[in-house]
């Protein structure tokens, strides 16, 4: 009976040890990769686990599901001040050695605070939280070898410089030397790809990451019956955000975002709400569109800075950054339409959908201000 009760014991033991393995955190190797570009630049992509990257930023004590716990508590403006200084740190440690002249990246660009706040909020039972840091820098022409030296915070590095040429590196010690294989890719192309790549991070900052400016622009269609009316309110907005967007980056103009967001998050509860007292467009309200415009600016410029832009093509890089800002608007003006203009010429369009709708933006407007002010 002894042996019976024991072997159960066991049994059981292991079968709740398997089932806590299996759903416990683990950290696998990060993935590392280098790519020779054809202007003397290369490219850097560094796939890595954020647990272990935050361990590692706010030295917190623990393992496994612990540390998921810890790092599920901070708040997102926590978890934004920790993304950065983990950029600032990898940026200064990742030294690439071109013949052996020590070179670090002039850009890093790091996962947005917005997608790890999602990836944290998986399921429970969720073990991947792998995150992506990628980065430019300049190399010395001609260069033939490479070697790398990684914090050695990262742990094993799975390496693949261009193709196919691949490692499994250490970190915390420079790497042997790797022999260097120029891209054929031509610059045309690497302006055009990176151009196409702005003008998406433009329009995924509307759609589908800018509610509130998605908000803003849908408050401005509920009052236009017209669509000359709204044109003109729709280039106002675009000239105003579009020269403080330009002022922002270039540091002419530099506001706090502390200050920028929730004055943001008050237009969109103004225009709203004078959608509900004002029945009909007045002539003034083109010069309030276009004083907000200038505020929106200066969140895209804000956006754009935490993106960066690329050596030798930020005019190119920010007219495209402009130009999808510009599509998403579009595409939240014309889902409108074909949601809604069917019913704008109706008689009870004012009081069945245009008021409760700018009542509700009015009110996520208020909330996002509270929001952005006090928490």
């Amino acid at each position: 009976m002894l042996l019976k009760k024991t072997f159960y014991t066991f049994f059981f033991s292991l079968l709740l040890l398997l089932n806590y393995q299996a759903s416990a955190h683990t950290f696998s190797p990060s993935n590392i990769s280098v790519d020779l570009l054809s202007n003397d630049q290369f490219s850097f992509r560094l796939e890595t686990d954020f647990i272990e990257l935050m361990q590692w930023q706010l030295k917190l004590k623990g393992t496994g599901d612990d540390l998921i716990t810890q790092v599920r508590a901070l708040s997102k403006i926590q978890l934004y001040k920790a993304i950065k200084g983990i950029n600032k740190r990898l940026q200064q440690q990742l030294i690439f050695y071109f013949d052996n002249k020590a070179i670090k990246l002039e850009q890093l660009y790091s996962p947005n605070v917005n997608d790890v706040a999602i990836l944290l909020a998986q399921n429970p039972d969720n073990t991947n939280y792998r995150v992506v840091f990628s980065g430019l820098g300049s190399h010395p022409q001609a260069a033939k070898k490479l070697a790398l030296y990684f914090p050695e915070q990262l742990g094993a590095i799975n390496f693949k410089l261009a193709s196919p040429s691949r490692a499994l590196l250490s970190s915390g010690v420079k790497s042997s030397a790797f022999e260097l294989k120029q891209s054929n890719v031509s610059e045309l192309t690497l302006a055009l790809a990176n151009s196409l790549n702005y003008i998406y991070q433009g329009i995924i900052h509307i759609i589908p990451k800018g509610l509130d400016h998605i908000l803003f622009v849908l408050a401005l269609f509920l009052l236009s019956t017209k669509l000359s009316s709204l044109l003109w309110q729709v280039s106002a907005f675009t000239v105003a955000h579009t020269v403080t967007l330009a002022l922002g980056i270039f540091g002419v103009l530099v506001v706090p975002s502390s200050i920028v967001e929730p004055i943001i998050a008050l237009s969109i509860a103004y225009i709203a709400i004078e959608n509900i007292f004002a029945h009909k467009l007045k002539s003034q309200r083109v010069l309030v569109v276009f004083i907000f415009g200038l505020l929106h600016g200066l969140g895209f410029a804000a956006v754009l800075l935490e993106f960066g832009l690329p050596k030798g093509q930020w005019l190119a890089s920010l007219l495209s950054f402009n130009v999808g800002v510009e599509i998403g608007q579009l595409l939240v003006i014309l889902t409108a339409f074909v949601l809604l203009g069917w019913a704008r010429n109706k008689a009870w369009y004012q009081t069945k959908i245009a008021t409760p709708l700018s009542l509700f933006i009015a009110v996520m407007g208020i909330y996002w201000f509270i929001e952005r002010v006090f928490f």
